[in-house]
């Protein structure tokens, strides 16, 4: 599994209970549905290819100047157009997610990868990471909060490393698309002082609407006139600039939810405690779990149980077969996860 929320496996995506993407449990809120009904009225018009209105609507959520800002088609868009930079070749914090080096390669760019994992359960600083591997000319990806493990770096750690970066006259890529669980992390606001920075964004998951496609990307003028030229004309649809442009008014309410994910990740990590496992730390919707054993036989049982869990083989320094990336979901759910976990592994201590 290269990504999660592969809930088309069977006869209806709704038969799951989908630990695998990292998606608001609850669904799209009220207001957001709200607001893809109005949209409802635009469905035979092209949408504005200038996204004034998105521009706007995103300057006043994210408090960037509007010239700063470009909506996109989810996050996985604007991290596609950032591989146009021009650079000498790429490097990605490891693990982290598939895309930066696939779309890299697309590109025709060596990727290379800066470990973050110094030893087991132990995570380096980006900047002492990177200070040996970083060459002239370079664009770094750091994905904050870090996926798949969760914990997030400071925004003085990421300044940092930004430091390291323009001294080589590379680009640093910052992914933002948990940001919004721990804002106080971004790195957005320095944007308007730094060339050498960009910062990707998506609101697929903090709104619960993987379906509808809303990213963003961050960066100065001169740096988004370039790279912008390869987004697709009306790539933002009448759904996405309709959710985007009613975004302010409900951002209390996001910060709010956010609120709520904590108190269900501080209490569903020490469940999974509890049962033994170790469980890394995380400021995002998702937690990783070490169960110190192969965990393929576990994935299986829930499977059969309508379960969905992520397995994180394809993720450097996770690929021992014994972690998995767990959503963070609403209570009933996670105590239908924690006893489906306590009852395979009895059963597998019975053997």
């Amino acid at each position: 599994m290269i990504h999660g929320g592969n809930v088309w496996q069977g006869t209806s995506p709704d038969q799951w209970l989908d630990y695998s993407a990292n998606i608001r449990p609850e669904g799209a809120p009220d207001w957001v549905k709200d607001a893809l009904m109005n949209a409802m009225d635009r469905l035979s018009y092209y949408p504005d290819p200038t996204m004034k209105k998105a521009k706007q609507a995103l300057s006043n959520y994210l408090e960037l100047p509007a010239e700063y800002v470009l909506p996109t088609a989810g996050g996985i868009s604007a991290i596609d157009m950032a591989t146009h930079l021009q650079c000498t070749g790429t490097l990605q914090f490891a693990p982290c997610f598939a895309e930066y080096s696939m779309l890299s390669g697309n590109r025709g760019k060596n990727v290379g990868n800066i470990p973050l994992l110094t030893g087991r359960h132990v995570i380096g600083d980006p900047a002492e990471q990177a200070k040996d591997m970083l060459f002239e000319g370079c664009t770094v990806w750091l994905c904050n909060p870090l996926n798949p493990i969760g914990c997030a770096f400071t925004s003085e750690q990421i300044e940092q490393l930004l430091a390291l970066v323009e001294k080589k006259h590379g680009w640093l890529v910052v992914d933002e698309a948990f940001i919004e669980y721990c804002p106080e992390h971004s790195v957005v606001s320095i944007v308007k002082e730094h060339e050498r920075l960009l910062v990707t964004g998506s609101m697929t998951k903090i709104l619960g609407i993987p379906g509808v496609r809303l990213g963003y990307l961050c960066a100065q003028p001169q740096v988004l006139a370039q790279i912008g030229k390869y987004q697709l004309t009306w790539e933002l649809s009448c759904f996405a600039e309709a959710v985007l442009c009613a975004l302010l008014e409900h951002k209390a309410e996001v910060q709010a939810y956010c609120e709520i994910n904590a108190r269900r990740r501080e209490h569903l990590c020490k469940r999974l405690e509890r049962l033994g496992v170790y469980v890394y730390p995380s400021e995002a919707a998702f937690v990783l779990a070490d169960f110190g054993k192969p965990v393929h036989g576990l994935i299986e049982k829930l499977k059969e149980k309508r379960i969905l869990v992520r397995q994180c083989m394809n993720f450097e320094g996770l690929n021992d077969g014994c972690h998995l990336r767990l959503a963070v979901k609403d209570e009933e759910s996670n105590n239908k996860l924690i006893e489906a976990i306590r009852e395979e592994m009895i059963c597998a201590e019975n053997l």
